[in-house]
């Protein structure tokens, strides 16, 4: 019996966030983000435990915020941002963050080089994280 939580999603949904991110900055004339392995761990770890704990938010319930976590993983950063969103797809996704100013601020991050980005399936749809920094 599967999982309640599959990684089988991320590979397809990273690449395609990815890709259509880059594209989206390429377009408003931005250099394209670079994808981090480093950050892909810390937002799939962050995917994998609001999935396994069931909770929805930048901090977990203990108060550890995004940037406690990539310093706890030793990722240095000036600036650095979270997106997260649950959806059904990746391409739904993409434009969930795409119409949200404060999202599609960090897509757009002109001082942004790199992003991690995870996709976990989960009971309540595809939960995604892309961790953002300089």
């Amino acid at each position: 019996m599967p999982s309640a939580v599959q990684a089988s999603f991320a590979d397809r949904d990273v690449t395609l966030l990815f890709q259509t991110m880059n594209a989206a900055r390429i377009d408003n004339g931005l250099r394209p983000l670079q994808l981090d392995l480093r950050l892909c761990s810390v937002a799939y770890e962050h995917a994998a435990d609001m999935a396994r704990r069931h909770y929805f938010e930048h901090t977990t319930p203990e108060g550890i915020t995004a940037f406690q976590r990539m310093r706890a993983d030793h990722i240095r950063f000036g600036y650095a941002g979270e997106n997260l969103a649950v959806d059904q797809s990746a391409q739904s996704i993409f434009w969930d963050f795409w119409e949200s100013y404060e999202h599609r601020e960090n897509m757009l991050g002109a001082h942004y080089a790199r992003v991690g980005i995870a996709a976990i399936d989960a009971p309540v749809g595809t939960i995604v994280v892309e961790d953002f920094s300089d």
